[in-house]
């Protein structure tokens, strides 16, 4: 009896033992998972858009969701994807995914797809309730063909930034797949094409890019960048193609100022894309065509935002008078070439900090073809 009565309180022991060793390693897992953070962001926007002598429609229409997951202080992952109704198509794509390690205070390391750091444009105003346009300059948009300049790279990125003085500074580097260069004999209509949607590499040479920008004035109002990025485009393997290169260069600028003669903020925004594709011996081109020429591409643009945001009318501080000039020059005699022109003059009305009802009245031109202008309309939502 005393032996079943030490076995009956031995067990009875363990199994306390156990539960309280469930129970420390239940609460442990709890607090770890609570160190982890999950955050659903993104953006939407639907719209409407009357050209001369096309049709009238209502969209493109999309939605873009970002998820935003902290594991750590050092330890995060960001992820973008895109659901898009345009011309009559849905298209989903994933616009960013990418792990960040925070090295130290001035650096931090990233790796998968991200957008390019190449000028300001693609990281910090594509979003429709950011961008106080209905669509983007010429040359900075994802349409195959008038990409001036790279959208989104796969690889690993280094960045960061500090003080220098009373100025500051931040940087970013990367190494990526690069573009490829299009040189397909059935593909004739796009030869000497860059494609930026880099994938899978075509060839052993890794893009190299970066960008610095400096900040020279203590309150940060203005923002001055320089941007660049070098690759080998052509098939290895191919004699006539695998040694050509690309160089790319961008410059912006940013300013923002509070103009208290007239209660106002002004924003400005600009930036100037360069792109140069080594000259080829020879493309695969249509019958009666130069099978070469030089391959230089470049667009610009320049965006002003005056919004009376310090007058007492709660309707005036809302409106936000917009206006933009950009321009795309593609090589003259490729099938994709072309001179294009586009003025846009925007009224913006802010429902709220991150949402924004926008009316376009757009002037396009392109040498030796009929002018397009019309409206469009916008309304983005950011949350």
């Amino acid at each position: 009896m005393k032996k079943l009565s030490f076995t009956i309180l031995t067990l009875l022991f363990a199994f306390n033992g156990m539960g309280q060793n469930t129970g420390q390693t239940a609460t442990q897992e709890t607090q770890k998972s609570s160190d982890t953070k999950l955050l659903v962001s993104g953006f939407g926007f639907a719209g409407y858009s009357k050209m001369d002598k096309e049709n009238s429609n209502f969209g493109p229409t999309g939605f873009n969701p970002i998820f935003l997951w902290k594991k750590s202080d050092k330890l995060f992952f960001e992820s973008e994807l895109m659901i898009e109704i345009t011309d009559g198509t849905t298209k989903f794509d994933l616009e960013y995914a990418t792990l960040h390690y925070k090295l130290c205070k001035y650096l931090e390391i990233g790796a998968g797809k991200f957008l390019s750091p190449f000028g300001i444009f693609n990281e910090r105003i594509h979003p429709s309730w950011i961008n106080k346009f209905t669509d983007p300059p010429l040359g900075f948009n994802h349409d195959i063909g008038t990409m001036v300049g790279p959208m989104a790279e796969i690889g690993v990125e280094f960045r960061g930034g500090g003080q220098l003085g009373k100025s500051k500074i931040n940087y970013v580097a990367y190494i990526s797949n690069g573009p490829n260069l299009v040189t397909d004999p059935s593909n004739t209509m796009m030869t000497g094409m860059l494609m930026f949607e880099n994938i899978n590499d075509n060839n052993d040479n890794k893009a190299i890019g970066g960008r610095i920008g400096f900040l020279p004035l203590s309150n940060s109002s203005v923002e001055i960048g320089v941007s660049g990025q070098v690759a080998k485009v052509g098939d290895k393997g191919n004699v006539l193609y695998q040694n050509i290169g690309a160089q790319m260069y961008a410059l912006d600028l940013s300013y923002c100022h509070k103009l208290n003669f007239i209660k106002s903020n002004l924003d400005v925004k600009a930036q100037y894309n360069m792109m140069n594709v080594d000259k080829a011996e020879s493309y695969p081109v249509m019958s009666g065509m130069d099978t070469t020429w030089d391959n230089k591409s470049q667009s610009y643009y320049i965006q002003l935002g005056l919004r009376p945001a310090f007058v007492n009318n709660n309707f005036f501080k809302n409106l936000e008078l917009a206006f933009r000039y950009s321009s795309m020059t593609l090589p003259e005699k490729a099938m994709w070439g072309g001179d294009f022109k586009q003025s846009t003059v925007g009224l913006n009305y802010w429902l709220s900090w991150h949402s924004v009802l926008k009316l376009d009245y757009q002037m396009n031109t392109q040498k030796g073809a009929d002018n397009r202008n019309g409206i469009q309309i916008q309304w983005g939502l950011g949350f």
